[in-house]
């Protein structure tokens, strides 16, 4: 294991337990950070998975290259694929994420299962996505069944999820890219603390450094 993915794991712990104690009064800067608030307020593609979330977290980098320099990156997401360019000691077993685009993994289909554990034992499946606009992961499940569920008429115990990236040219070349995670769930005290107090927080900065990581690929 490189020297660098544990100093980064390290750097991502600290963070994501500093930002879990803190989340009450950092909720508002996170839940937009690097977007205004008019712009995190703006419909996305995969809104519809999460019609009425009880959390939300917004996230923008700015990127100098062009969509189809930014897609492939998100094409071959993953673990057991190229990664998933956050801390790679926490969601890739400690396996340093590509810094290249690799071939074998530039194919992608609605319905795919998406790794998130090194084992491959849970992953998040692909929902939607265009070439070139948006890619959109997560749906609605059962939390006793397991089998999916309607995210308009739910059972009454779910779990919905969606995390959904969005390219966006702008006039000048550059393009906006942003990361969208919009979560529901049946409330009770314990999944309020959980989803809300824990997997907000750890979300935003895993896909804060994703999004940067990203970018720092594509405009390399």
């Amino acid at each position: 294991m490189k020297l660098i993915v544990i100093l980064e794991g390290l750097w991502g712990i600290v963070s994501i337990a500093f930002t879990v104690v803190f989340s009450p009064l950092l909720r508002r800067w996170y839940s937009h950070w690097g977007m205004s608030v008019e712009e995190a307020r703006q419909p996305l593609p995969g809104d519809e998975y999460v019609p009425r979330p009880r959390s939300e977290v917004n996230a923008a980098v700015t990127v100098h290259a062009g969509p189809e320099k930014i897609w492939p990156w998100f094409v071959q997401l993953g673990c057991q694929r190229a990664g998933w360019y956050s801390y790679d000691l926490l969601d890739n077993g400690g396996i340093r994420s590509a810094d290249r685009i690799l071939p074998e993994f530039q194919r992608l289909a609605v319905g795919d299962t998406i790794k998130a554990m090194p084992s491959g034992s849970f992953g998040f499946p692909v929902a939607a996505f265009i070439p070139d606009e948006f890619l959109t992961l997560g749906g609605t499940m059962n939390t006793k069944t397991g089998q999916p569920g309607d995210p308009h008429n739910p059972p009454s115990d779910f779990f919905s999820g969606d995390q959904t990236f969005v390219l966006q040219p702008m006039p000048d070349g550059t393009t906006r890219l942003k990361f969208r995670m919009r979560t529901d769930w049946n409330p009770s005290f314990g999944l309020n603390l959980v989803y809300r107090g824990i997997l907000e927080p750890i979300s935003f900065i895993m896909g804060q450094k994703m999004l940067t990581s990203i970018k720092t690929r594509a405009e390399r």
